[in-house]
């Protein structure tokens, strides 16, 4: 089964090296996705902002995929500070709905991210529709 790669005309482009997701056997992996908005402009230091931007990319990212937010089934969270962890699960019911036991399989770490001004990063996988 060939890989297909994947690029959201609706999404950023990529500043580093790699596409939005690549899709394989019924499955989407999507990359790191940043609150970068199409124009590259960022809410600086708002955390519920690039949040809120972060998801309306991945979602993007996998309607393009084939798939959507309801099918993710891993993600990865990247926080810059761990005090917003509080917050960005509030943020997160909005997506994938207000109880935490239908919620996908998730790990959250406080991370050092490459570019100066993200507060988070995030990157799941999905079954492919």
């Amino acid at each position: 089964m060939p890989k297909q790669v994947i690029y959201c005309e609706n999404v950023a482009t990529p500043r580093a090296p790699h596409c939005h997701a690549t899709k394989i056997g019924g499955l989407v992996f999507v990359s790191g996705t940043t609150p970068f908005a199409k124009d590259r402009s960022i809410s600086v230091g708002n955390f519920a902002d690039q949040m809120r931007q972060t998801m309306a990319n991945l979602s993007s990212i996998l309607a393009d995929s084939g798939s959507s937010l309801d099918k993710v089934v891993k993600v990865n969270v990247f926080l810059d500070r761990v005090s917003d962890f509080q917050e960005m699960n509030e943020i997160y019911k909005e997506f994938f709905g207000a109880d935490p036991q239908t919620w996908p399989a998730r790990t959250t770490v406080q991370a050092r991210l490459p570019v100066k001004d993200f507060l988070l990063e995030i990157e799941c996988v999905a079954e492919a529709i």
